[in-house]
């Protein structure tokens, strides 16, 4: 299990996709330009490279209820940090005692920061829940984590601004969504509203040197 160490590929998605390749691409090339200090800081962190999924989940009323995600992290999970994982499953599901160990050890801190979910309704955040419905897996010996973050109260997409994306505003956790948008929808009342994906301008990330892609809830 320690073994697990998987490359990044090169990412050719969609202009809809959080196009994060050449996200980092800028960023390495602002850091080239004159971004020491920031330079400096990128390497004496850690990274951690996530591929995600993200769905939207409303009620036939147009409410968003909360947001169901799929994180597949693209290099070595460090399963010495989070504990014995020597008797762990090589490949699918995890089983009940190590997934509970990576929720206590390597999950459930996430909540601190919304894992890393953002909901807005006409420019105001919104408060989550705690994650539910946790399961993990390995899958082509990545780690995946599944899990829905439920908002504390439901938003009504038709009569407000809702947007959401999912981001870290630190050098830490590195995001790329592997939809054609970051955001898609789900669920009763999904079937006559959108989500277009725009750059959010009002939540720049990396220090403010760089735009996270969201995504814009119509109805």
């Amino acid at each position: 299990m320690h073994s697990l160490f998987c490359r990044r590929t090169t990412s050719t998605k969609s202009s809809g996709s959080l196009r994060l390749r050449s996200t980092r691409a800028t960023l390495c090339e602002l850091l080239v330009l004159g971004a020491i200090g920031l330079c400096a800081q990128a390497h004496a962190h850690p990274h951690v490279w996530i591929d995600y999924t993200a769905k939207a989940e409303m009620k036939a009323d147009h409410k968003v209820t909360g947001i169901r995600e799929t994180w597949t992290f693209t290099r070595v999970f460090p399963f010495s940090l989070v504990g014995d994982f020597s008797d762990a499953p090589t490949s699918g599901p995890m089983d009940a005692k190590h997934t509970a160990i990576i929720w206590k050890q390597a999950f459930s801190s996430l909540k601190g920061a919304d894992y890393f979910t953002h909901v807005y309704a006409n420019g105001k955040p919104l408060a989550v829940g705690e994650a539910r419905e946790f399961n993990v897996a390995i899958e082509d010996k990545h780690m995946v984590y599944r899990f829905l973050v439920p908002l504390k109260s439901s938003v009504d997409a038709k009569a407000l601004n809702v947007t959401v994306g999912i981001w870290d505003e630190t050098f830490f956790v590195d995001f790329e969504s592997v939809q054609h948008r970051p955001i898609e929808l789900d669920g009763a009342g999904s079937h006559d509203c959108t989500a277009e994906s725009f750059e959010d301008r009002d939540h720049p990330i990396f220090s403010g040197l760089l735009t996270p892609r969201a995504s814009k809830i119509s109805c």
